[in-house]
């Protein structure tokens, strides 16, 4: 909401972001709202639910629904495997090798190992949140 509607306190949209996106998500997320709504981080919508270089592309011109996930491109330590990864370039190897890295880390499961929150908008302040 905030990438929408008051990005860095600015009381305007997030200026990295593709202008249609803005409106697009705006339509689905009114900023009066009392509800979130649900948005699909791959915005496009053939290949939404579909492990592919799509979410790539669409980040490449600025259609990144999270800002983190648009940075990816613009980084200059990630914007190139972001361009080859769109390009179809790897994909199925470097989904693989993070699946596996994604093996690795541990879950919390027990609040004494961290915080689990119910939910992701809010803040926390415990050293151990995730």
């Amino acid at each position: 909401m905030d990438r929408l509607y008051n990005f860095q306190n600015t009381q305007k949209p997030d200026p990295s972001m593709d202008p249609k996106l803005v409106e697009e998500l705006s339509a689905k997320c009114p900023k009066s709202s009392s509800t979130d709504g649900i948005i699909s981080l791959d915005q496009n919508a053939t290949s939404s639910n579909t492990m592919d270089v799509s979410f790539y592309k669409e980040i490449k011109v600025s259609r990144g629904v999270l800002h983190i996930d648009q940075k990816l491109a613009i980084d200059d330590l990630t914007s190139k495997m972001v361009t080859d990864i769109a390009n179809g370039n790897d994909f199925l190897v470097r989904f693989g090798q993070a699946m596996v890295n994604l093996g690795s880390v541990r879950v919390i499961s027990k609040p004494k190992d961290g915080e689990i929150r119910r939910s992701c908008r809010s803040t926390c302040n415990n050293p151990l949140c995730v």
